[in-house]
C-alpha cells in the first residue's frame, strides 16, 4: 500500500513539472551583429569641379628692358595671373582597410582648361593656358562605417603654356616674344571625404593644391622670364567599388 502511495505522489509531481515546463518560453539566441562596412577594394569613378590657377611671371635680370615697357627702369617686375575654370576627369584606385584605418593609392586624370591673360599700358602682355593634368597619390583615412575622411599627397603633372611678350599698336613684336609650352611635373597635397550611398557606390568631395614650380622662357633678344604655376581644385565625384560583400553594413 505504501509503495502505491509513493508512486502516486511521484506521478503527480512529474505532471506538475511537465506543466511548468510547458508554460516556459524557449529562450532564443540573439541574432549576430551585421558585418561592418568595408572600404577595401578597387574603385573607378569620375569627377568635376572648379580649378583656380595662380601664375606669377617676372623678369629674372634687373637689366632687362624688353619686352616689357615696365622694365625700362631696370627694376625687376612681375605680373600675377588668376584663371578660373570648370574641369573634369576620372580616377582609379585601391583601398586597404585595417580596423578603422584606410590606406590606399589613387591616380586621376582630366582636363583643366584654365586660361588667363593680362596686358598693360606699357605694352606688356603675359598669358597662361592649362591643358590636361594627372595626379599619382597615396591616401590615409579614417573610416566610420559608410563615412571616410582622408588626406592625400604625391606627384602632379600638367600641360601648361606660359607666354611673355611685348606688343605695340596691338601687334606682337617677334624679337620680344617668349613662350614655353611643356609637360610640368610638381607635387600635390589635399584632403577630402567619401560617403557610401549604396553598397558599392560612394560620393566624394575633395580639395587639392598642386604646385608645378618655375620654368623659364626666352625671346630672340635674349631676355629671360620666369613663370611659376600653382593650381587649387575643388571637386565632387562618384565612385564604384569592387570587393567585399555587397550587403556589408546594410
Amino acid at each position: 500500500m505504501k509503495t502505491v502511495l509513493l508512486a502516486g505522489v511521484a506521478f503527480v509531481a512529474l505532471l506538475n513539472v511537465s506543466a511548468q515546463a510547458a508554460d516556459m518560453h524557449i529562450a532564443k539566441a540573439p541574432p549576430p551583429p551585421p558585418p561592418a562596412f568595408s572600404w577595401t577594394g578597387f574603385y573607378l569613378g569620375s569627377h568635376t569641379g572648379a580649378a583656380i590657377g595662380t601664375t606669377t611671371t617676372k623678369n629674372t635680370d634687373s637689366t632687362t628692358v624688353t619686352p616689357f615697357g615696365g622694365f625700362d627702369s631696370n627694376t625687376p617686375l612681375s605680373y600675377d595671373l588668376n584663371s578660373v575654370a570648370i574641369f573634369g576627369g576620372g580616377q582609379i584606385g585601391y583601398n586597404w582597410q585595417l580596423d578603422q584605418i584606410v590606406l590606399g593609392v589613387e591616380a586621376d586624370a582630366g582636363y583643366l582648361g584654365g586660361r588667363a591673360s593680362r596686358g598693360t599700358d606699357g605694352g606688356d602682355l603675359v598669358e597662361v593656358r592649362y591643358g590636361w593634368y594627372g595626379t599619382f597619390t597615396g591616401r590615409a583615412g579614417f573610416a566610420y562605417q559608410r563615412l571616410m575622411t582622408y588626406v592625400k599627397g604625391g606627384a602632379a603633372v600638367a600641360q601648361i603654356r606660359n607666354t611673355a611678350s611685348d606688343f605695340s599698336g596691338g601687334v606682337i613684336t617677334t624679337n620680344d616674344f617668349s613662350q614655353v609650352s611643356s609637360t610640368r611635373w610638381g607635387w600635390t597635397i589635399g584632403s577630402g571625404f567619401e560617403y557610401a550611398i549604396l553598397p558599392n557606390w560612394n560620393v566624394k568631395s575633395e580639395y587639392l593644391y598642386m604646385d608645378f614650380g618655375t620654368r623659364n622662357s626666352t625671346n630672340i633678344d635674349g631676355d629671360i622670364f620666369e613663370h611659376r604655376n600653382r593650381i587649387q581644385t575643388w571637386k565632387v565625384g562618384l565612385n564604384y567599388r569592387w570587393g567585399g560583400s555587397p550587403l556589408q553594413g546594410y
